[in-house]
């Protein structure tokens, strides 16, 4: 199997609640969408490639922790954190829907009731601002820390990858 940044154990551990029975094939599909999508353009090809082929050379960077800014301490959560809220939200996003040969479904069954559209939309919404955050100060720790980092080329901002769901009525 290809190497990922993260797992989809961790995924269940450090977002929001993901059951055990979404199967962790769909999780690895929102993991490589996620890692390609939103982490490797705010870091990067370079460091991306280098960050995937030896991730023990990048411990800090991908946990997190806390770092010297001139005087100022500083915390922040790490690319790990940031990918594990980028892939919840993907889950949230698809959910349940399938590509069958009669189109797309979702899977139903008595004991499930389904979210209505507006609160799944708030769900995705809110988990990927979390994420943006989240990769918002791992970029920063980059910007700062840039003679660590020499394949790091950004200018110290993200680019939002993303369709914002605005609800309009009810």
């Amino acid at each position: 199997m290809t190497s990922y940044l993260t797992t989809p154990e961790d995924v269940r551990r450090y977002t929001r609640e993901v059951s055990k029975q979404v199967d962790d094939k769909r999780i690895y599909t929102y993991i490589r969408e996620s890692e390609y999508i939103d982490i490797k353009s705010a870091i990067g090809d370079a460091l991306f490639l280098d960050l995937k082929e030896s991730p023990e050379k990048y411990e800090l960077l991908l946990e997190g922790g806390v770092y010297d800014d001139c005087g100022e301490k500083k915390i922040f959560p790490g690319i790990k954190a940031a990918l594990n809220y980028y892939t919840y939200a993907r889950i949230v996003k698809n959910g349940d829907g399938n590509v069958t040969r009669y189109g797309f479904v979702n899977k139903d069954s008595e004991y499930s009731s389904r979210p209505d559209v507006k609160e799944k939309i708030i769900a995705y919404n809110d988990a990927f601002s979390i994420a943006d955050q989240y990769l918002k100060e791992c970029v920063m720790y980059l910007q700062n820390n840039n003679k660590q980092y020499p394949l790091y080329k950004g200018k110290g901002k993200i680019k939002a990858n993303r369709t914002i769901y605005k609800i309009i009525g009810e």
